[in-house]
């Protein structure tokens, strides 16, 4: 035991003497060794470096990587999530662009071109990417053979290189020698060290001074082993393989933005997915790295640049990968035969041709611009919808949407939405000419017409399909007021609380009462309601007096007249009409909380609460009740058709507690009330006496389904949310639902208005006017879109009928066949109103 401690003391002393010795007999040999005169002096600093070389790789670099991770960790796995961009797609699975940085409902990125000082903190220039979830291996090993050859090897253990410190010194020799004055050389770059340029936005560029060089080359040196410890813990290096795919420069727009990481990239240059790229593809983009490929055209001389950029990267880095790397001698061939087709010349920007088509059309001064940048061309696609499809994800997942999306695909066409939007901007416009003299001064309908004194109110005009599926969407406006008011919306997560929400939905509220008749059974279209203002004369019509007379049940919700509807709902009573609200999502006023406002008489007056998307999937509920479909769930209507979730996010990960569960239409509507559901609410379109159209929506009484051979069903509402001066106008609402005889069925809310009692609009304005119109362009809209999406699906299945039987007694067996006949060629509506009156 005792000689075993004796050698290892021995050997500890060797070991720690053998340095200093060698230094000595270096130093004896070389620096102070007058034989050698001036040159001694060369070798001494190249010693010396060599030496410093050693000690910053081996020593110093593991050091700072163990210690800086422990304050580090957390602020570059804050950065990592800063740069996620959200990716947006069309239903067809085609790329539109990224959300804007400014978009982000975490502020949190410096989208400027320099250095934001808060406080002790500098916030760097950001960039935006699209996150890839599996890196393409060629890529990765393209751009590792590249870039950082000896990565986690002996030579590079920390992040590092040996070779690249030791090549500095050479360098600066043959550069000044080159440059005929003093320059400071470069050496080589490891991953990790282009990663620290790419978060602190930290590039070479060519008027750097040799200061400014070596302060950054320091700079690197001090991040690279951090970043390095914090991408390969415990020897897994998948974080280091995506930061390499997701955040280094690859492209450049002419005179624009830099696009970064392989997924946007392969979607601007290739028009593909990261993971359909081909492997020469892969080894271009690998290729790109620090000397990215220039998307656009220029002058002659810029054009020029951007071919012989763009051969050097194909003829000569991309080939070098697929010679060196690619051991198969036919598939070496077959990659290197394409690449010599890809070095033609540099590809235009890649857009699908609907998309293209939709630049071409809407803003065509900006298309080139568009096509090479997915941020703007996805700020020109979605010019209000993007803002909607931001406060769908914030109600799912609060401020932080950013770290559970990596992507969403839209439900609507963009290209039939932009279209759609010209027409509806169209229609404004002529309704402001129409109205100007009862609009505020302080308000305009005509989009153009917006100016520091002269703003729009909110105009929201939205539709979706039988699965809630949002295939229109119209909003003026950055908010986003079809998802609620600000005011709801949190401020602590950004979570929209329903029970804080204001804005009061008007006679749409009567939609409630109906189906609460419904439900009960006991009244019919021809109900008598008793009317303390009715007229003298013509009852059946929508005039207004003062004596007390019956109304039908017809007319009273053809005209939206309240004191009938009142009191039928107060003889009702309160709980199932409650039991509506409730189970609608729809809150109360609050003299309702004291006991002033009784849930009957706040559904007539409009005086409940409810976001438009509330109000919209009251109405989608409405008619998947009347078109059959009264057992299958219903979620509030939405603008993104899938999520591409990050890994955080899969598994339902970090969805707010608050989003509601889907309600299933049978659980608030019986199926044996949808007839005299369908009666009353369609009355406001269908309602006739004496020849002459009366109800609040009379304007286009022509879409009353009676009234035309493609339409088997249309209901709608009208409201008009007034201040204490009833002629002051807040809101105008529409909302209702239709199916054409294809079976295409679309759900739909429109609104006009501000939402806010002190903030009128509008003077002696009421839907009839304002919403009406729009309403009238979406419904022919919507036709168009149901001619091409035929839902033969939605419709009943056909009635078959059964033999008539034989019986010894015949004159009664024949009168049954013709009864049973009648029953059989009876629709379900007619049955149920049969049903109805009968009790």
């Amino acid at each position: 035991m005792l000689s075993i401690l004796r050698l290892f003391t021995a050997l500890s002393e060797i070991c720690l003497r053998l340095p200093r010795q060698v230094v000595r007999r270096l130093m004896s040999a070389v620096a102070f060794n007058p034989k050698l005169g001036p040159i001694r002096h060369v070798f001494t600093a190249t010693s010396l470096y060599v030496l410093f070389a050693l000690v910053l790789v081996y020593i110093a670099a593991p050091i700072r990587g163990y210690i800086g991770d422990l304050t580090l960790h957390e602020k570059l796995g804050y950065d990592a999530e800063r740069w996620l961009a959200t990716a947006i797609y069309d239903p067809k699975g085609n790329f539109v662009g990224t959300f804007d940085p400014r978009l982000d409902s975490l502020r949190d990125v410096n989208y400027t071109d320099s250095d934001i000082e808060l406080g002790n903190y500098v916030a760097s220039p950001d960039h935006k990417s699209i996150p890839v979830r599996d890196v393409p291996e060629q890529y990765w090993r393209c751009l590792t053979y590249h870039e950082d050859r000896y990565l986690g090897g002996a030579l590079n253990p920390f992040g590092i290189d040996l070779i690249g410190v030791l090549k500095i010194p050479v360098t600066t020799i043959t550069h000044s020698i080159s440059a005929g004055r003093p320059m400071l050389g470069v050496g080589g770059s490891t991953l990790p060290m282009q990663f620290a340029r790419v978060i602190y936005k930290t590039p070479p560029h060519a008027g750097e001074g040799g200061i400014t060089k070596l302060r950054r080359k320091l700079g690197e040196w001090w991040l690279a082993p951090v970043i390095y410890r914090e991408l390969t813990r415990n020897g897994d290096d998948t974080l280091l393989k995506q930061w390499a795919a997701n955040h280094i420069w690859l492209a450049q727009r002419t005179g624009g933005q830099p696009l970064h990481g392989v997924e946007v990239t392969s979607q601007v240059v290739f028009g593909k997915e990261a993971k359909d790229l081909s492997t020469a593809e892969q080894f271009v983009l690998a290729s790109a790295v620090n000397k990215p490929i220039i998307l656009l055209q220029g002058n002659d001389r810029l054009n020029a640049v951007r071919l012989d950029r763009w051969r050097y990267i194909t003829e000569v880095r991309a080939r070098t990968c697929a010679e060196k790397l690619i051991t198969d001698e036919a598939e070496q061939r077959k990659v290197v035969f394409e690449l010599m087709a890809l070095a033609g010349g540099p590809p235009d920007p890649k857009v699908k041709p609907k998309l293209e088509a939709a630049l071409e059309r809407f803003v065509p001064d900006q298309v080139k611009r568009a096509e090479a940048n997915p941020m703007i061309r996805a700020n020109l696609l979605l010019p209000a919808a993007r803002f909607g499809i931001r406060e769908e994800m914030k109600q799912s997942y609060g401020f932080g949407w950013r770290d559970y999306v990596r992507g969403v695909t839209t439900t609507f066409d963009i290209g039939e939405n932009l279209a759609f939007r010209e027409k509806l901007d169209a229609k404004l416009t002529a309704l402001n000419t129409e109205w100007a003299s009862r609009i505020n001064a302080a308000f305009t309908l005509d989009p153009k017409k917006v100016a520091a004194d002269k703003t729009l109110p909110n105009v929201i005009v939205v539709a979706a399909d039988a699965e809630g599926r949002i295939v229109r969407y119209y909003e003026t406006g950055e908010t986003a007021a079809y998802f609620g008011s600000l005011p709801a919306r949190r401020s602590s997560d950004g979570v929209y609380d329903p029970a804080s929400e204001s804005r009061q939905v008007a006679s749409t509220g009567k939609m409630l009462l109906a189906i609460a008749l419904a439900n009960q059974g006991r009244d019919t279209g021809e109900s008598p309601y008793s009317d303390p203002a009715a007229p003298a004369q013509g009852l059946d019509t929508c005039a207004r007096g003062t004596s007390q007379q019956n109304r039908k049940a017809i007319v009273a919700f053809a005209c939206s007249l309240n004191a009938p509807l009142i009191n039928r709902g107060a003889a009702l009573g309160q709980a199932p009409i409650r039991r509506l609200i409730d189970g609608f999502g729809f809150t109360m006023p609050p003299a309702a909380a004291t006991g002033g406002t009784p849930p009957s008489t706040a559904v007539v007056l409009g005086q409940i609460a409810g976001a438009p998307r509330r109000v919209h999937f009251m109405s989608s509920v409405v008619l998947a009740s009347l078109i059959g479909r009264s057992d299958r769930p219903m979620r509030p209507p939405t603008m993104i058709k899938t999520y591409d979730y990050t890994q955080k996010g899969q598994n339902g990960g970090g969805i707010a507690a608050e989003a509601r569960p889907a309600v299933i239409p049978k659980s608030l509507i019986r199926p044996r009330g949808t007839g005299l559901i369908r009666t009353l609410l369609e009355a406001p379109l269908c309602y006739e006496t004496g020849g002459k159209s009366y109800g609040t929506l009379k304007s286009i009484a022509k879409w009353c389904a009676r009234r035309r051979g493609d339409l088997r069903l249309h209901f709608a509402k009208t409201g008009t949310s007034v201040t204490l001066d009833p002629n002051a106008t807040v809101d105008a609402w529409a909302s209702g639902g239709l199916q054409f005889a294809n079976g295409a069925a679309y759900s739909y809310v429109v609104l006009v208005g501000t939402g806010n009692a002190s903030q009128p609009w509008a003077h002696d304005l009421h839907a009839a006017q304002v919403a009406a119109p729009l309403l009238e362009v979406l419904l022919g809209d919507l036709a168009d879109h149901a001619k091409a999406n035929p839902r033969r699906d939605l419709l009943p299945p056909p009635r078959v009928k059964s033999a008539p039987r034989i019986s010894k007694a015949a004159p009664p067996a024949a009168s049954s066949k013709v009864f049973a006949s009648k029953a059989l060629e009876r629709s379900p509506s007619d049955e149920q109103l049969r049903t109805l009156t009968s009790n």
